[in-house]
């Protein structure tokens, strides 16, 4: 997996708009409970997964297999200051 990425985000945005395939996903709760919605495509693409955290509280989905994210990978994040990280290539 040489060309695989990490990224780390904190509000809601592409991760990537090429081409992806998605390895894992972790996703901690602020001072509220978080929800991560990922789609592969952008914003008005395919979920691919939804994820949920209780307050300040980490969630991972382990290895994914990896998906396969056509035309880029988006997330959306809600609760207040959650963080969000993906491992992609």
């Amino acid at each position: 997996m040489s060309d695989a990425q990490i990224k780390a985000v904190a509000a809601t945005g592409d991760i990537t708009t090429g081409d992806s395939y998605l390895h894992c996903v972790i996703l901690t709760g602020g001072s509220d409970a978080a929800t991560a919605v990922v789609k592969a495509g952008g914003s008005g693409g395919v979920t691919v997964l939804t994820l949920k955290a209780a307050t300040a509280t980490s969630v991972s989905t382990g290895a994914l297999g990896p998906a396969y994210c056509e035309n880029g990978i988006h997330v959306t994040l809600t609760g207040t200051a959650p963080a969000f990280t993906a491992t992609f290539e």
